[in-house]
């Protein structure tokens, strides 16, 4: 199955300062049969540092044998914390659901049935995308004129809260700093967030489980009790704040498994050099410090290089499947099956 690749912006539209020649894409997956079907837009993790390739090409192929049209987004990240992201992730999301529904008839996609499904700081973007899509502007009128919402929401051991149990980096990389950042030091750069002031405000803005309402998209969360990278209190406090809302939701918790699991099957222990088109902005942000765009040390340089998201790809881990784990895209697909 060879993806089809679309810009989601035309020449001019996008701006964001550490980019350096990258333009956020979405590679479509469309399967064989024209029949007209439900969508998920896939957006996989990586600490809004980069944007993981075990989370995209697989976890399409995966849901079109399920019976789904997917789109594999490819956001703006920032490698090495340089620029805040601040609303440019979000707004590469909104973009995205807008151009699937734009397109939703070539596509044959049914524009009333598109879930958005991430993967950890992917997870975070795919929240914010369910529970902030009317913050987000949109310049192009055509596209302004369609719903960025999506009809439900999958996130697969995804970064929730910028408090107690955060994971620190994905915060920094979106707003310029974290809850465990001295409070003398956090600052408000650039636009702020959406009705925020304060470098609290933002935090707060960014905390996922304290900005549910009754409006929320049903929510499929799964995550392993033993993530030591983004902890399962994440999924828990989310959970709990759709329950207080009214809000469908699933939540299944397996008792082990590392972070970034995906499939958690053969394919993703044993993934190297699939999918990895995601790798283009933070190879963009490499290219550009070795051409001397970037001031950075040799030392930061060499370790651009060897840095297996940045430069030469996945290398290989050891990785072990986690077959207690491997049920969730049926599990997933079920709860979508009940509200799409």
């Amino acid at each position: 199955m060879r993806p089809v690749r679309t810009d989601l912006y035309r020449d001019g539209e996008y701006s964001y300062e550490r980019a350096y020649g990258f333009v956020p894409n979405l590679r479509s997956y469309p399967g064989e049969s024209e029949e007209t079907l439900p969508a998920i837009l896939v957006i996989p993790g990586g600490g809004y540092e980069f944007v993981s390739a075990r989370e995209g090409e697989m976890v399409a192929e995966k849901f079109v044998s399920l019976g789904y049209r997917c789109f594999v987004l490819t956001y703006t990240v920032n490698p090495l914390h340089m620029a805040p992201l601040k609303m440019q992730p979000l707004t590469d999301a909104s973009r995205a659901i807008r151009m699937i529904r734009k397109n939703a008839d070539s596509w044959h996609v049914d524009p009333n049935r598109i879930a958005v499904m991430g993967f950890s700081a992917g997870g975070h973007l795919a929240c914010s995308l369910a529970l902030h899509h009317a913050d987000v502007p949109e310049n192009d009128p055509e596209l302004a004129a369609i719903s960025a919402r999506p009809n439900a929401a999958v996130l697969c051991y995804p970064v929730i809260t910028s408090g107690e149990f955060a994971h620190m980096g994905s915060m920094r990389a979106l707003l310029g700093f974290s809850h465990d950042t001295p409070a003398e030091e956090r600052r408000v750069s650039g636009t702020p967030m959406p009705g925020c002031v304060t470098a609290d405000d933002e935090l707060n803005y960014a905390s996922l489980e304290t900005q549910v309402t009754k409006d929320a998209p049903p929510a499929f969360l799964w995550h392993t009790m033993t993530d030591a990278s983004v902890p399962v209190e994440n999924s828990m406090r989310f959970a709990a704040a759709l329950r207080s809302a009214g809000v469908p939701f699933a939540l299944h918790l397996f008792s082990q498994g590392k972070h970034g699991l995906s499939l958690a099957n053969e394919a993703w222990a044993h993934s190297c050099g699939k999918g990895e088109y995601t790798y283009e902005p933070t190879r963009a942000f490499t290219n550009a410090a070795l051409a001397g765009e970037i001031d950075l040390s040799e030392e930061v340089k060499l370790e651009l290089i060897e840095n297996e998201h940045f430069g030469t790809g996945i290398a290989k881990r050891n990785d072990v499947p986690v077959p207690e784990v491997q049920k969730w895209p049926e599990l997933a697909d079920a709860f979508l099956k009940s509200y799409l």
